[in-house]
């Protein structure tokens, strides 16, 4: 993530921090708990005015009712309770009840990933994306410009995702929502799949010291025994998903490190099985090998030790999936082989 982009993301963060001082916090999905401070008051009864902290209990001390429950609910849900309370009671008809809360201390929201400082951050106001990320400190220089927004209701657990770019440039509900209570907010590292034929596939992070093809695949453990000679890179370039096969050797040389670009988050590297052909018949070990570039039957021959004693070069032939259907082909010596070819020797009659 870049420090720009960080930079941004701060002074969003503090403009909605300011303006969410300024006026008094009114959020009508919130639901009450414990620590909330909450003003009530009744149209047309100023004495019933009270500011009260909800207790451990879920309750507050209200004039004429006494104790009564609103933890657990929604300022809405609380205003009907206590209007009916006072109905009943014969206190006020028709009552009229309006409550804000002023300071939110029960609700937390996690915030996790690639960010300064990891870990449960209190909500005492309403607050957006870009507020908590802010209070966590912000992402890292390894976090990515994807923030996960993981929240469970009902029993439905749900997982959305923000770019940070239309964050900052567009700050509306859609791509700056609010948060609530028990969400969790989860920064995504930048992050390069390597997998296929490597010694330690998986996905690795974006640092300043790993940023390359060839970083990345280092960081693999290199290209395993049975790795192909040339390697897949899907990398995004001017928002497009292109695709880009590289040649191992020339990755390595040197005047080659062109082809050794840097690599961004969600790209990835996939290293094919390396190609084989096999070998049977008369020869000395028989089996399936390696298919080196270019090799035809004669190196096929020498790969697999040579002839028997009974083998001879006349008449071999190699089998070859051919659009679908395996044809038998007579084979020369300089012929170029394919992969899964079968080279089959036969035996010398005189």
């Amino acid at each position: 993530m870049s420090l720009v982009l960080m930079s941004l993301m701060a002074n969003v963060a503090w403009a909605d921090t300011a303006n969410s001082k300024t006026t008094e916090v009114s959020n009508r999905d919130y639901v009450l708990g414990a620590g909330d401070f909450v003003r009530i008051s009744v149209y047309g009864s100023a004495d019933l005015l009270t500011e009260a902290r909800i207790s451990a209990a879920g309750t507050i001390t209200f004039p004429l009712l006494g104790e009564v429950t609103i933890g657990g609910l929604s300022p809405k849900l609380s205003e009907s309770k206590l209007a009916e309370l006072l109905e009943k009671g014969g206190y006020v008809k028709k009552a009229q009840v309006n409550l804000v809360v002023l300071q939110y201390q029960s609700q937390f929201v996690s915030v996790l990933g690639d960010v300064y400082k990891p870990g449960k951050v209190a909500l005492d106001r309403p607050s957006k994306l870009s507020d908590v990320l802010a209070m966590a400190g912000g992402a890292t220089p390894n976090g990515s410009d994807i923030v996960t927004l993981i929240r469970t209701q009902a029993g439905k657990t749900t997982k959305k995702d923000y770019d940070l770019r239309d964050l900052i440039a567009k700050a509306d509900a859609t791509h700056n929502p609010q948060v609530l209570g028990d969400d969790i907010v989860y920064v995504n590292a930048r992050e390069v799949s390597v997998l296929g034929q490597v010694n330690r596939p998986g996905k690795y992070s974006v640092t300043s010291g790993v940023r390359t093809v060839l970083d990345f695949l280092s960081q693999a453990g290199g290209v395993a025994s049975n790795g192909a000679d040339s390697i897949i890179v899907m990398t995004k370039r001017n928002g497009q998903l292109e695709k880009i096969e590289l040649d191992v050797d020339q990755l390595y040389r040197a005047g080659e490190l062109a082809n050794n670009f840097e690599l961004s988050n969600g790209d990835s590297i996939y290293v094919p099985r390396v190609p084989v052909f096999y070998i049977y018949g008369e020869v000395q070990r028989p089996g399936a090998f390696r298919l080196e570039r270019n090799m035809n039957v004669a190196q096929a021959l020498s790969t697999g030790g040579g002839l028997s004693i009974r083998g001879t070069e006349r008449g071999i032939k190699i089998k070859r999936n051919i659009k679908g259907e395996l044809k038998t082909l007579d084979a020369k010596a300089g012929d170029v082989l394919q992969a899964n070819d079968i080279v089959f020797v036969g035996e010398s009659l005189f």
